[in-house]
Protein backbone atom coordinates (compact mmCIF):
# COMPACT_ATOMS: atom_id res chain seq x y z
CA UNK A 1 0.00 0.00 0.00
CA UNK A 2 2.94 2.53 1.02
CA UNK A 3 4.61 1.72 -2.26
CA UNK A 4 1.69 2.00 -4.69
CA UNK A 5 0.67 5.97 -2.44
CA UNK A 6 4.04 6.91 -3.70
CA UNK A 7 3.24 5.41 -7.33
CA UNK A 8 0.18 8.13 -7.17
CA UNK A 9 2.01 11.36 -5.85
CA UNK A 10 4.71 10.61 -8.27
CA UNK A 11 1.95 10.54 -11.02
CA UNK A 12 3.70 10.75 -15.14
CA UNK A 13 6.69 10.86 -13.39
CA UNK A 14 8.78 8.31 -15.60
CA UNK A 15 10.60 7.39 -12.48
CA UNK A 16 8.23 5.44 -9.47
CA UNK A 17 9.05 4.02 -6.23
CA UNK A 18 7.89 0.85 -8.92
CA UNK A 19 10.68 1.59 -11.57
CA UNK A 20 13.43 1.99 -8.86
CA UNK A 21 12.49 -1.62 -8.07
CA UNK A 22 12.74 -2.49 -11.64
CA UNK A 23 15.29 -0.40 -13.94
CA UNK A 24 13.71 -2.11 -16.61
CA UNK A 25 10.55 -0.40 -16.30
CA UNK A 26 12.76 2.96 -17.65
CA UNK A 27 12.62 1.68 -21.34
CA UNK A 28 16.25 2.35 -21.57
CA UNK A 29 15.79 5.95 -21.30
CA UNK A 30 18.76 7.40 -19.45
CA UNK A 31 18.28 7.75 -15.48
CA UNK A 32 19.39 11.48 -15.89
CA UNK A 33 16.87 12.62 -18.40
CA UNK A 34 13.98 10.60 -16.35
CA UNK A 35 14.83 12.38 -13.25
CA UNK A 36 15.27 15.55 -14.55
CA UNK A 37 11.61 15.06 -16.39
CA UNK A 38 10.44 13.77 -13.29
CA UNK A 39 11.71 17.06 -11.45
CA UNK A 40 10.00 19.27 -13.90
CA UNK A 41 6.59 17.55 -13.32
CA UNK A 42 6.62 17.03 -9.92
CA UNK A 43 7.57 20.85 -9.14
CA UNK A 44 5.17 22.56 -11.79
CA UNK A 45 1.98 22.39 -9.91
CA UNK A 46 4.11 24.05 -7.01
CA UNK A 47 5.11 26.88 -9.00
CA UNK A 48 1.82 27.03 -10.46
CA UNK A 49 0.18 27.23 -7.15
CA UNK A 50 2.46 29.93 -5.92
CA UNK A 51 1.95 32.12 -9.34
CA UNK A 52 -1.94 32.14 -8.47
CA UNK A 53 -1.72 33.22 -4.83
CA UNK A 54 -3.61 36.27 -4.66
CA UNK A 55 -1.81 39.21 -3.48
CA UNK A 56 -2.94 40.48 0.31
CA UNK A 57 -4.59 44.15 0.47
CA UNK A 58 -1.32 45.15 2.19
CA UNK A 59 0.23 44.62 -1.34
CA UNK A 60 -2.33 45.22 -3.79
CA UNK A 61 -2.63 48.96 -1.79
CA UNK A 62 1.45 49.22 -1.80
CA UNK A 63 1.44 48.27 -5.96
CA UNK A 64 -1.57 50.97 -5.95
CA UNK A 65 0.62 53.62 -4.11
CA UNK A 66 3.10 53.18 -6.37
CA UNK A 67 1.26 54.11 -9.18
CA UNK A 68 -0.28 56.91 -8.10
CA UNK A 69 3.44 58.40 -6.94
CA UNK A 70 4.36 57.71 -10.09
CA UNK A 71 1.47 60.11 -12.06
CA UNK A 72 2.27 62.73 -9.02
CA UNK A 73 6.16 62.89 -10.23
CA UNK A 74 4.95 62.84 -13.90
CA UNK A 75 3.42 66.57 -12.88
CA UNK A 76 5.92 67.54 -10.40
CA UNK A 77 8.60 67.05 -13.39
CA UNK A 78 6.85 69.22 -15.69
CA UNK A 79 6.43 71.77 -12.70
CA UNK A 80 10.01 71.79 -12.70
CA UNK A 81 10.85 71.95 -16.13
CA UNK A 82 8.69 74.90 -16.32
CA UNK A 83 10.69 77.18 -13.99
CA UNK A 84 12.26 79.79 -16.17
CA UNK A 85 15.86 79.21 -14.83
CA UNK A 86 16.96 77.23 -11.77
CA UNK A 87 20.78 77.80 -10.89
CA UNK A 88 22.22 74.41 -9.75
CA UNK A 89 25.18 76.17 -7.09
CA UNK A 90 28.24 73.91 -6.07
CA UNK A 91 31.59 74.96 -4.95
CA UNK A 92 33.61 74.34 -8.36
CA UNK A 93 30.38 75.53 -10.91
CA UNK A 94 26.88 76.75 -11.61
CA UNK A 95 24.71 75.16 -14.01
CA UNK A 96 22.06 77.43 -15.42
CA UNK A 97 19.08 74.82 -16.18
CA UNK A 98 16.14 76.47 -18.53
CA UNK A 99 13.78 73.27 -18.66
CA UNK A 100 16.06 70.65 -20.18
CA UNK A 101 18.64 72.65 -21.36
CA UNK A 102 22.13 72.96 -19.12
CA UNK A 103 25.13 75.70 -19.47
CA UNK A 104 28.04 75.11 -17.17
CA UNK A 105 29.90 78.37 -15.93
CA UNK A 106 32.91 76.90 -14.05
CA UNK A 107 34.48 79.06 -11.05
CA UNK A 108 38.55 78.95 -11.06
CA UNK A 109 38.82 77.36 -7.68
CA UNK A 110 42.63 76.64 -7.70
CA UNK A 111 43.51 78.72 -4.32
CA UNK A 112 40.37 77.30 -2.70
CA UNK A 113 41.48 73.74 -3.41
CA UNK A 114 44.87 74.33 -2.34
CA UNK A 115 44.12 76.08 0.93
CA UNK A 116 41.73 73.41 1.67
CA UNK A 117 44.01 70.87 1.33
CA UNK A 118 46.42 72.66 3.65
CA UNK A 119 44.02 73.07 6.47
CA UNK A 120 42.75 69.32 6.17
CA UNK A 121 46.50 68.72 7.71
CA UNK A 122 44.80 70.09 11.13
CA UNK A 123 41.78 67.75 10.48
CA UNK A 124 44.27 64.65 9.86
CA UNK A 125 46.31 65.35 13.22
CA UNK A 126 43.19 65.75 15.64
CA UNK A 127 42.44 62.61 13.63
CA UNK A 128 45.87 60.89 13.97
CA UNK A 129 46.96 62.20 17.80
CA UNK A 130 43.03 61.78 19.11
CA UNK A 131 43.47 58.08 18.31
CA UNK A 132 46.81 57.95 20.11
CA UNK A 133 45.48 59.63 22.66
CA UNK A 134 43.13 56.86 23.52
CA UNK A 135 45.43 53.88 22.75
CA UNK A 136 47.26 52.35 25.23
CA UNK A 137 51.05 53.36 25.18
CA UNK A 138 51.82 49.76 24.47
CA UNK A 139 49.92 49.61 21.40
CA UNK A 140 50.79 53.12 19.66
CA UNK A 141 52.53 52.64 16.58
CA UNK A 142 54.74 55.46 16.43
CA UNK A 143 55.73 54.98 12.80
CA UNK A 144 51.94 56.58 11.80
CA UNK A 145 53.51 59.63 13.27
CA UNK A 146 56.67 59.29 11.38
CA UNK A 147 54.63 58.92 8.04
CA UNK A 148 52.81 62.10 8.61
CA UNK A 149 55.39 64.38 9.49
CA UNK A 150 56.55 63.36 6.35
CA UNK A 151 53.26 64.19 4.51
CA UNK A 152 53.56 67.42 6.71
CA UNK A 153 56.93 68.10 5.20
CA UNK A 154 56.11 67.37 1.34
CA UNK A 155 52.81 69.68 2.36
CA UNK A 156 55.24 72.77 3.10
CA UNK A 157 57.20 72.40 0.00
CA UNK A 158 53.61 72.28 -2.25
CA UNK A 159 52.98 75.15 -0.37
CA UNK A 160 56.13 77.34 -2.01
CA UNK A 161 55.03 76.06 -5.27
CA UNK A 162 51.08 76.85 -4.81
CA UNK A 163 48.66 79.61 -6.05
CA UNK A 164 48.22 81.07 -2.91
CA UNK A 165 49.27 85.01 -2.47
CA UNK A 166 52.36 85.38 -0.47
CA UNK A 167 50.48 86.27 2.63
CA UNK A 168 48.10 82.98 2.24
CA UNK A 169 51.79 80.89 2.34
CA UNK A 170 53.10 82.39 5.23
CA UNK A 171 49.49 81.49 7.44
CA UNK A 172 49.77 77.89 5.89
CA UNK A 173 53.42 77.60 7.14
CA UNK A 174 52.62 79.23 10.89
CA UNK A 175 49.95 76.56 10.81
CA UNK A 176 52.61 73.71 10.05
CA UNK A 177 55.02 74.41 11.92
CA UNK A 178 52.75 74.25 15.06
CA UNK A 179 51.43 70.47 13.42
CA UNK A 180 55.14 69.49 13.25
CA UNK A 181 56.54 70.49 16.35
CA UNK A 182 53.63 68.91 18.21
CA UNK A 183 54.27 65.84 16.15
CA UNK A 184 58.10 65.43 16.73
CA UNK A 185 57.70 66.20 20.49
CA UNK A 186 54.96 63.59 20.82
CA UNK A 187 57.09 61.40 18.54
CA UNK A 188 60.73 61.80 20.75
CA UNK A 189 58.56 61.82 24.12
CA UNK A 190 56.42 59.01 23.15
CA UNK A 191 53.32 60.38 24.80
CA UNK A 192 50.47 62.37 24.08
CA UNK A 193 47.32 63.04 26.65
CA UNK A 194 43.82 64.53 25.16
CA UNK A 195 44.56 67.67 26.69
CA UNK A 196 47.95 68.11 24.29
CA UNK A 197 45.92 67.48 22.09
CA UNK A 198 43.67 70.73 23.06
CA UNK A 199 46.55 72.65 23.61
CA UNK A 200 47.89 72.36 19.79
CA UNK A 201 44.34 72.51 18.07
CA UNK A 202 43.90 75.83 20.06
CA UNK A 203 46.71 77.04 18.69
CA UNK A 204 46.45 76.39 15.45
CA UNK A 205 43.14 78.04 15.41
CA UNK A 206 44.57 81.59 14.39
CA UNK A 207 46.51 80.99 11.37
CA UNK A 208 44.02 78.33 10.09
CA UNK A 209 40.97 80.87 10.46
CA UNK A 210 42.77 83.91 9.24
CA UNK A 211 44.18 81.49 6.14
CA UNK A 212 39.95 80.16 5.29
CA UNK A 213 39.22 83.88 5.85
CA UNK A 214 41.26 85.05 2.95
CA UNK A 215 40.68 82.34 0.75
CA UNK A 216 36.72 82.72 1.68
CA UNK A 217 36.96 86.16 0.49
CA UNK A 218 38.87 85.43 -2.42
CA UNK A 219 36.17 82.52 -3.57
CA UNK A 220 33.24 84.94 -2.90
CA UNK A 221 34.89 87.17 -5.52
CA UNK A 222 34.99 84.45 -8.02
CA UNK A 223 31.35 83.02 -7.68
CA UNK A 224 29.60 86.29 -7.37
CA UNK A 225 31.92 87.23 -10.95
CA UNK A 226 30.15 84.09 -12.37
CA UNK A 227 26.90 84.85 -10.95
CA UNK A 228 27.29 88.55 -12.75
CA UNK A 229 28.16 86.67 -15.95
CA UNK A 230 25.10 84.14 -15.60
CA UNK A 231 22.85 87.53 -14.82
CA UNK A 232 23.79 89.35 -17.81
CA UNK A 233 23.17 86.13 -20.51
CA UNK A 234 19.38 85.88 -18.34
CA UNK A 235 16.38 87.82 -19.38
CA UNK A 236 15.22 90.17 -16.74
CA UNK A 237 12.30 88.10 -16.33
CA UNK A 238 13.87 84.48 -15.92
CA UNK A 239 16.56 86.93 -13.60
CA UNK A 240 13.63 87.70 -11.43
CA UNK A 241 12.04 84.94 -11.19
CA UNK A 242 15.37 82.48 -11.31
CA UNK A 243 15.38 79.51 -8.25
CA UNK A 244 19.09 78.45 -6.59
CA UNK A 245 19.96 74.99 -5.30
CA UNK A 246 23.01 75.26 -3.12
CA UNK A 247 24.20 71.51 -3.24
CA UNK A 248 26.55 70.92 -0.05
CA UNK A 249 27.16 68.57 2.88
CA UNK A 250 25.01 68.02 5.98
CA UNK A 251 27.65 69.91 7.72
CA UNK A 252 28.35 72.90 7.81
CA UNK A 253 25.00 74.35 6.58
CA UNK A 254 24.57 77.27 8.42
CA UNK A 255 26.35 80.07 7.24
CA UNK A 256 27.38 78.27 4.32
CA UNK A 257 29.41 80.30 2.36
CA UNK A 258 27.95 79.40 -1.53
CA UNK A 259 24.76 80.09 0.14
CA UNK A 260 25.40 83.02 1.37
CA UNK A 261 26.98 84.66 -2.26
CA UNK A 262 23.73 83.40 -4.08
CA UNK A 263 21.40 85.58 -1.32
CA UNK A 264 23.73 88.42 -1.98
CA UNK A 265 23.22 88.53 -5.52
CA UNK A 266 19.08 87.52 -5.82
CA UNK A 267 18.32 89.01 -2.18
CA UNK A 268 18.59 87.41 1.10
CA UNK A 269 14.93 87.84 1.46
CA UNK A 270 14.36 84.38 -1.03
CA UNK A 271 16.47 82.13 1.31
CA UNK A 272 13.64 79.14 1.55
CA UNK A 273 11.51 80.24 -0.48
CA UNK A 274 13.83 80.79 -3.82
CA UNK A 275 17.28 80.09 -2.68
CA UNK A 276 17.71 76.31 -1.00
CA UNK A 277 19.98 74.31 0.44
CA UNK A 278 20.23 70.63 -0.71
CA UNK A 279 21.84 68.38 2.10
CA UNK A 280 24.55 66.03 1.33
CA UNK A 281 23.41 66.16 -2.45
CA UNK A 282 26.89 66.75 -4.78
CA UNK A 283 25.11 66.16 -8.67
CA UNK A 284 23.44 68.79 -10.59
CA UNK A 285 20.30 65.84 -11.21
CA UNK A 286 20.19 65.09 -7.07
CA UNK A 287 19.74 68.97 -6.80
CA UNK A 288 17.49 68.90 -9.40
CA UNK A 289 15.47 66.30 -7.92
CA UNK A 290 15.45 67.91 -4.56
CA UNK A 291 14.09 70.72 -6.51
CA UNK A 292 11.24 69.61 -7.92
CA UNK A 293 9.95 67.71 -5.05
CA UNK A 294 9.63 71.66 -3.98
CA UNK A 295 8.58 72.77 -6.83
CA UNK A 296 5.75 70.09 -6.93
CA UNK A 297 4.76 70.03 -3.34
CA UNK A 298 4.34 73.87 -3.65
CA UNK A 299 2.25 73.90 -6.61
CA UNK A 300 -0.15 71.00 -4.53
CA UNK A 301 -0.05 72.85 -1.55
CA UNK A 302 -1.60 75.87 -3.37
CA UNK A 303 -4.12 73.97 -4.97
CA UNK A 304 -4.93 71.86 -1.71
CA UNK A 305 -4.45 74.25 1.23
CA UNK A 306 -4.44 77.67 -0.72
CA UNK A 307 -0.79 78.08 1.55
CA UNK A 308 2.34 77.16 -1.15
CA UNK A 309 4.41 76.39 1.94
CA UNK A 310 2.03 74.00 3.69
CA UNK A 311 3.45 70.61 2.39
CA UNK A 312 6.73 71.69 3.23
CA UNK A 313 5.85 70.65 6.58
CA UNK A 314 4.86 67.05 7.63
CA UNK A 315 1.34 66.26 6.76
CA UNK A 316 0.98 65.44 10.02
CA UNK A 317 1.89 68.50 11.84
CA UNK A 318 -1.44 69.50 13.21
CA UNK A 319 -1.04 66.18 15.43
CA UNK A 320 2.92 67.06 16.09
CA UNK A 321 1.08 70.62 17.26
CA UNK A 322 -0.11 68.49 19.96
CA UNK A 323 3.05 67.20 21.21
CA UNK A 324 4.92 70.57 20.68
CA UNK A 325 3.06 73.37 21.19
CA UNK A 326 5.17 75.83 18.30
CA UNK A 327 6.30 75.10 15.27
CA UNK A 328 10.04 73.71 14.89
CA UNK A 329 12.63 72.91 12.32
CA UNK A 330 15.36 70.66 13.72
CA UNK A 331 18.54 72.73 13.39
CA UNK A 332 22.11 71.92 15.06
CA UNK A 333 22.77 73.63 18.09
CA UNK A 334 24.57 76.85 18.28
Amino acid sequence: MAHSSLDGIFGHCPITPSSLRNPSRLGGRPILVALTLCAVIFLAPAQSWARDTPPTTSETLETLNEGFRALYRERTRQVLEALPLVLVVQNHSITAVRGTHRRLYPIPLQRYTEARAIVHAALGFHGLMGNLAQTQPADIDWRRVENFLLDLQRTRQAVGRSALSKGEQAQALQLLDILQQASRSALSTRSFSASDLTAIMRRSEPPMTALAETIGHAHAKAMAAVLQRIQTDATEEEWQNAVAVVAGPMTPRRNNLETAIVAAALGPEHLGSRIFYAENLFSVDAALSYLQVLAGDRELSQNVFDDPQRMWEDLFAPVSRTLVEEDFYVELAQ
